[in-house]
């Protein structure tokens, strides 16, 4: 019945106890509706563990993330558009990851007396990082240096013997040549001259070996001065001075 028909509608006041009973019934959710609305709450609980999880990922991602990687805050500003609008800006936040990245150790085994670097500074291609006792190191490359110049006294000697037998030589030669010597004597000067020569060339052979030493013992005295490779930045400081390191491992541990 509607409203133009004269009649009013019916309101929960004037209805009767029977019709609100049923009224009652009809607000009342069924078997089958429950179990329709029941599944999808089921799935709320498991929803918030995967989300709660995933955040805690995040975060320890963030908190494990590699300590000398620098943070890097990036902002784009686009053109100005027309009409005098404002620009938009794009902000992005990363880190800074090295290209190229080594371990500087020492390549012989020595006490660090004295390290020149500290973790953030720059340091360029050769510059010297530290030094280790290198004693041992000199002492050898003195001992080539002295083998060295007794070589060289030594072929400079010969040289003066095989001059003179060479003089010798001659003499005998004029002398055999006008019958004044015997045939002996002068091979016995040219036997002489032909042992000096060899000598001589003996000599320059510990000559050549004495400056290969030198030159092997100044390597090794080098090795007592570490350098940095290339160009970059000093990211961690493994040594203190008074400490014993080397290239290999050590079974005791006493060695970095």
């Amino acid at each position: 019945m509607s409203e133009r028909d004269g009649a009013q509608p019916e309101t929960p006041a004037s209805l009767g106890a029977a019709d609100k009973l049923q009224l009652l019934k009809l607000l009342r959710l069924d078997s089958a509706q429950r179990e329709s609305v029941g599944p999808s709450r089921r799935w709320l609980l498991p929803i918030a563990i995967a989300a709660t999880l995933l955040l805690a990922i995040g975060v320890a991602v963030w908190l494990l993330r590699p300590a000398h990687h620098a943070p890097l805050r990036v902002a784009v500003a686009a053109a100005g558009l027309a009409g005098g609008r404002d620009t938009a800006v794009l902000q992005a936040t990363g880190y800074v990851t090295a290209r190229r990245e080594a371990t500087v150790s020492a390549q012989i085994t020595g006490t660090v007396t004295d390290v020149l670097i500290e973790e953030g500074d720059h340091v360029r291609a050769g510059q010297i990082l530290a030094h280790l006792d290198s004693t041992a190191q000199r002492a050898q490359l003195e001992q080539a240096q002295a083998q060295y110049r007794a070589a060289q006294a030594t072929l400079g000697q010969t040289q003066v013997q095989l001059a003179q037998a060479e003089r010798d030589l001659k003499r005998q030669e004029g002398l055999t040549a006008r019958q004044l010597t015997s045939q002996q004597a002068l091979e016995d000067a040219q036997t002489l001259v032909a042992t000096a020569r060899a000598q001589v060339e003996v000599q320059r052979k510990q000559v050549e070996l004495g400056a290969a030493g030198v030159q092997g013992a100044q390597v090794q005295f080098n090795y007592a001065t570490v350098r940095a490779p290339f160009d970059g930045v000093v990211i961690a400081k493994s040594a203190q001075v008074g400490e014993i390191v080397s290239p290999f491992s050590a079974g005791g541990g006493f060695t970095r």
